[in-house]
């Protein structure tokens, strides 16, 4: 590609942290068109505040992947909608891993749509179920119409990804989000990820916890939303089933075979959690 895409740096801040979990021939190529050349003074800022920046990242994207990869076993079709998608190139991994096996796939962000979808069509010659939806979660009405425009049933299981989206939002935003999206089956399942709050802290991950927030926050200009796991239970028990929540400590023992960074269920600042709804 001669012209690599220019992002700004808040946008391009995940992918730099996890990009070695993208490491399948489609999603190397569409890494290989974001232009990273110049050093991302949020990255460097985030990372030296939080050391375990990478680790966090990577872990929350390999967890989201791990989540699809057992779901996929439970129906032979299923079709997915990625809520907030971002720069993430979610979509070429499944439809390499999973051929055949998804219906649909439908992108939702407000931004970077078109572009990203150029990268998609011209760079790397997608085709296949795969639909941009430019649209802000915050307008539900839009949302409804535009999911059912590109093919959205209730009737067929679908993997909802609502990943680092619930900070930005209150938790009652969120929840509509998911009202909209339940079904009397329960055969839709989300897999998200949420900020803990600072109760849910150890005093000993505490500085960690605080250098972190302050660098994020200060760069997007927002406060956080944060939430206790109880919370998170209430949360989803107005819609939905709880699977389970998975913290960062769990995710590394299973991806690493030890704890190195994460020691205790309350070391780390998010953590992901699975519902059916």
């Amino acid at each position: 590609m001669t012209h690599k895409l220019k992002v700004p740096d808040t946008s391009r801040l995940v992918l730099e942290l996890a990009v070695k979990v993208y490491d399948s021939p489609l999603e190397l190529a569409y890494i290989d068109a974001i232009d990273f050349t110049e050093t991302s003074r949020f990255f460097r800022d985030f990372s030296r505040s939080y050391p375990p920046a990478a680790e966090t990242f990577y872990y929350r994207k390999w967890a989201v992947r791990e989540a699809i990869r057992h779901r996929m076993e439970q129906f032979p079709v299923q079709q997915v909608l990625l809520l907030g998608a971002g720069l993430d190139p979610l979509s070429l991994y499944l439809l390499e891993h999973y051929p055949g096996r998804i219906s649909r796939i439908l992108e939702v962000d407000n931004g970077y749509i078109e572009e990203k979808k150029k990268i998609y069509e011209e760079i790397l010659h997608i085709t296949g179920p795969l639909y941009f939806l430019q649209c802000d979660l915050h307008n539900l009405k839009q949302l409804e119409v535009m999911l059912k425009q590109h093919g959205y049933v209730a009737e067929e299981p679908a993997i909802i990804i609502f990943e680092g989206m619930l900070p930005y939002m209150s938790n009652e935003e969120w929840v509509q989000i998911m009202q909209l999206l339940m079904t009397p089956q329960q055969h839709h399942q989300c897999i998200f990820d949420f900020l803990l709050a600072r109760s849910e802290i150890p005093d000993s991950y505490l500085v960690y916890y605080r250098n972190a927030l302050n660098v994020l926050e200060s760069y997007v200009n927002t406060t956080y939303n944060s939430n206790t796991r109880q919370q998170i239970r209430e949360l989803v028990a107005r819609m939905g089933r709880l699977e389970r929540i998975e913290p960062l400590h769990e995710i590394e023992k299973k991806l690493m075979g030890e704890n190195r960074l994460f020691h205790q269920p309350d070391h780390g600042i998010l953590e992901m959690a699975i519902f059916n709804l």
